[in-house]
């Protein structure tokens, strides 16, 4: 069966991950799959990477308006020579691709499913339209976490009975990162009383790094001595380190730009900091737990459904840079109890949130919708295509 996974982001971040996780793992004696990315320049390596594992990847050009014509008689065009059997959309909302789905409803697609990756913002009375007609052109939305799937119903009136709560995944550690964290703890200047904290995320403003730079200001005004590692790139960098040297953390806190191999770097760490404004399911919190690493992590999005407070990991407020300073202070003072969260973090990931698993979840949808296992339709959805 012919499988288009659409995704029009211009950098690569977790949404691109499940992209590849999907195109890479589903099995090739079901699915023949091709990858829709954008022609950003962000995403050349995730092209490359997918060729280069024989998947076939078209750069799509994004349509620009509604009166961009030859934008959407191209993409039209496209789905016409592809036609796949179901089109798979990665939604990270506002979408460049947002025409896509009613393009494809024209080029008479047989199946669509739509993956939600965040809780949308607020938006104007015509863009939330917009979002309405696209959502209910699907067979089956998905989201990656329930606190997702219930701002789809609340704010977009999407029918639970197309619904499906699919979350996102980790793998399992190299053993070799061991050695590979050890020499990056040296390296970033950690020691017995001088923890080393981590931050994997892109530079934008949804991730919180301003109120984790307050945060450690806070604790270097109390005494502690730490190093922060971040990982990632974005449009705020050049504000960050500014704002970074303004709050007197020169040579406490290290921008380390774009990390491929992040395995080693949350690894090494002695806790695990997301402050996070808003969320879906972040993959870099599976990653940590996975790896045993004690996490702080904002209460937003899909994270409460992952994270036990206490348990699994520390949720502090969004926003509250006294209470991540807060909780990094317990979690130094209290090795025995980041040892517990932990390793209860990691048990929770590896029963549940494994790629394999997600795979599956994917697959029983994918099953669904083409009548291949049992699915309730919700009223307006598109059905009977099938070719």
């Amino acid at each position: 069966m012919s499988v288009v996974l659409a995704e029009s982001g211009h950098a690569i971040g977790g949404t691109e991950r499940v992209v590849w996780e999907l195109a890479t793992r589903l099995p090739g004696h079901r699915f023949e799959v091709r990858v829709w990315l954008s022609e950003s320049p962000g995403v050349n390596d995730l092209a490359a990477a997918l060729e280069d594992k024989g998947v076939p990847v078209d750069r799509v050009p994004e349509v620009d308006s509604r009166w961009d014509w030859r934008g959407l008689l191209d993409t039209w065009r496209r789905l016409r020579r592809a036609r796949p059997r179901l089109l798979h959309v990665h939604h990270v909302w506002p979408a460049a691709d947002r025409y896509l789905t009613g393009l494809a409803e024209l080029a008479a697609i047989p199946h669509l499913v739509i993956t939600e990756h965040i809780e949308g913002r607020s938006h104007s009375p015509a863009q939330r339209a917009l979002k309405r007609r696209e959502l209910a052109r699907a067979d089956a939305v998905t989201a990656v976490c329930g606190a997702v799937a219930d701002s789809l119903v609340r704010d977009y009136g999407v029918d639970r009975a197309r619904l499906r709560v699919v979350g996102n995944g980790a793998d399992l550690p190299d053993a070799a990162e061991s050695e590979a964290a050890r020499l990056l703890r040296v390296e970033l200047g950690a020691g017995p009383q001088r923890p080393l904290w981590v931050c994997a995320a892109r530079l934008e403003e949804q991730k919180g790094h301003a109120v984790l730079l307050d945060a450690l200001a806070d604790l270097a005004r109390r005494g502690q001595d730490f190093r922060m590692a971040l990982a990632g790139e974005g449009a705020r960098r050049a504000a960050l380190e500014a704002r970074a040297a303004e709050l007197g953390l020169d040579g406490r806190v290290r921008f380390l730009g774009q990390v491929d191999e992040i395995g080693p770097l949350l690894a090494c760490a002695d806790a695990i900091v997301m402050p996070s404004l808003w969320e879906g399911l972040p993959l870099t919190l599976l990653e940590a737990l996975v790896r045993a690493r004690p996490l702080v992590a904002s209460a937003v999005g899909g994270i409460p459904e992952v994270v036990t407070h206490g348990e699994s990991g520390w949720l502090v407020p969004a926003g509250d840079p006294v209470a991540i300073a807060d909780a990094l202070e317990t979690l130094h003072r209290r090795p025995d109890l980041a040892l517990q969260l932990g390793r209860e973090g990691a048990r929770r990931v590896r029963e549940d949130y494994t790629w394999p698993r997600v795979v599956e979840r994917f697959e029983a949808v994918y099953d669904e919708v083409l009548g291949l296992a049992s699915f309730v339709p919700a009223s307006g959805a598109r059905r009977g295509r099938a070719t």
